[in-house]
């Protein structure tokens, strides 16, 4: 915790402590949703995308790495955090739009997109979405679903979770009012490796950006649409040669080489690499973020 990052989150959200004066942060109207990003930096422009229980916070440190030679845009998906919420679904093709016409607004023809979590099959869609104007992707421990080694691991009792907030109503009833104890002990606690990776007041922050109905219900939907997801996955096998990069930690629920061959074998992915971190969990950006700087800089 000496790292000057996270001066002063004892005292309030982290997502006010200054990532630096080139950092600001936007609102932005899309066709039917207002979408909250953070950017700073200059340079080929990298796009970061967060996954569930998590919002653009948890990219901060990578950001900030990168920063020096890249465009770093980190946004809230639609419903949570700071962006606002819709009556639309929560699926990958449709939040992908969203980081297109992003992107279009700011006038960046190719980004480099990394999702983390649930964010993972978001860059996918944008990657099948926009093929010719992806500069490559990045999956940081995230399902693809469609894939047989998503589709199985999602059934493994220890991700529970995948069943669970697919139910209609009762995960809303369970968890709304209580979204820190529950992303604490359900996610942070159990899917970190290094467990101080998430001080309270960044699970505190992390909380806060599902803390109305109407962002639970988003943040949920991402799992809603699991089988939309899948359909869209599955509908998609033509040849795609943009670069995608998986990684997942040594600690994390599954391994990336699977993933790689069924990408390769199966839907049509001609460049495919996959690496395991070393030291890491879950939520690499937090964990090991010199490492998956590094990393990002390698292929981005």
């Amino acid at each position: 915790m000496n790292d000057p990052f996270f001066i002063g989150l004892d005292h309030q959200d982290p997502a006010n402590v200054v990532l630096g004066t080139a950092f600001q942060s936007h609102r932005v109207p899309l066709r039917d949703a207002f979408v909250h990003y953070i950017s700073g930096g200059s340079g080929p422009a990298i796009i970061f995308v967060h996954g569930f229980s998590q919002d653009w916070y948890e990219f901060g440190q990578v950001m900030r790495l990168l920063a020096d030679h890249y465009t770093v845009i980190a946004v809230d998906l639609r419903g949570i955090g700071k962006s606002t919420a819709t009556r639309a679904e929560y699926d990958a093709p449709t939040l992908a739009r969203d980081i297109h016409e992003l992107a279009s607004q700011l006038a960046i023809r190719t980004p480099y997109i990394v999702g983390h979590d649930m964010g993972g099959m978001i860059a996918y869609a944008y990657a099948r979405l926009y093929p010719t104007e992806t500069r490559g992707i990045a999956v940081l421990d995230g399902p693809l679903p469609g894939t047989p080694s998503t589709d199985l691991m999602v059934k493994l009792p220890f991700l529970w979770h995948f069943t669970f907030h697919r139910l209609p109503t009762l995960p809303e009833w369970l968890i709304g009012g209580r979204e820190y104890a529950y992303f604490k002990n359900a996610f942070f606690r159990r899917f970190a490796k290094d467990k101080q990776a998430m001080p309270n007041a960044v699970m505190r922050h992390y909380a806060s950006a599902y803390a109305t109905p109407a962002q639970l219900r988003a943040g949920l939907g991402l799992y809603r649409t699991y089988r939309k997801n899948r359909a869209f996955m599955r509908a998609h096998r033509d040849e795609l040669r943009v670069p995608i990069f998986l990684l997942e930690g040594d600690y994390g629920s599954d391994k990336p080489g699977p993933t790689a061959k069924e990408l390769t074998q199966q839907f049509g992915c001609c460049n495919v690499t996959a690496q395991v971190v070393s030291g890491c969990g879950h939520f690499m950006a937090e964990e090991q973020p010199q490492v998956i700087a590094e990393l990002l800089r390698s292929k981005a």
